[in-house]
């Protein structure tokens, strides 16, 4: 094989290969601070003497969002910023399930938001109009991010999320744990919410299922 082939051959294949590394290279997920100020404000809450512990216990990279001034319209960072610190909530007040940590988190976020007239207008509305609010509602809270109801008939709907990595699947109970609690006031009937992660190369998209009575 002469010298130019075996050039143009390197080229084809470091060509193929930067190609493919750059395919498989994860989006940073970012978060309005809004959402951010959530676990602070739940932990306050709940377990205002322990706050400096839960502060204490993230890298720094979470820590210093923290140490600082939260804006609502502000974007942050998926892991550092809610992932890691919700992770941490779970360590410390759930005995290290981050699961119920998460859910509780969200739940806790639903009530703070639907608060005076905005919790009226729920009580009022179908469950079937809710989520699809919601569902758009979510997509303004995440970036970038694909939220849409899947399904929506009967008693049930299902809510598809896409263009997360894997490694934030966590999320994914906040939001079904928001979604319950706002279903809970528009109801008052007991309701299952159930979360369905499926991954492709870190890539991951979610099914979030709610049935109710």
């Amino acid at each position: 094989m002469c010298f130019n082939n075996i050039l143009v051959l390197c080229s084809t294949c470091w060509h193929i290969f930067t190609k493919l590394a750059i395919k498989k290279q994860p989006i940073a997920m970012d978060i309005k601070g809004t959402a951010v100020k959530t676990t602070p404000d739940y932990i306050k809450e709940k377990y205002p003497g322990r706050y400096i512990e839960w502060l204490q216990s993230m890298p720094e990279s979470s820590r210093k969002i923290f140490e600082q001034p939260i804006y609502a319209t502000s974007w942050y960072n998926l892991i550092d910023s809610v992932i890691i610190p919700t992770q941490k909530v779970g360590d410390l007040f759930f005995n290290g399930n981050h699961i119920e940590a998460a859910i509780a988190l969200g739940r806790y976020s639903a009530e703070i938001a639907l608060k005076g007239i905005y919790k009226i207008f729920v009580r009022v509305s179908s469950p079937h109009f809710v989520l699809s609010r919601a569902s758009s509602i979510f997509s303004a809270y995440y970036k970038p991010s694909s939220i849409r109801v899947l399904e929506s008939k009967n008693k049930r709907c299902v809510l598809e999320l896409s263009q997360f990595d894997y490694s934030e699947k966590l999320i994914m109970h906040r939001i079904a744990g928001w979604v319950e609690q706002t279903l809970e006031i528009t109801l008052k009937r007991p309701l299952s919410v159930d979360v369905q992660n499926e991954a492709s190369d870190n890539a991951l998209k979610t099914l979030i299922t709610i049935e109710w009575d």
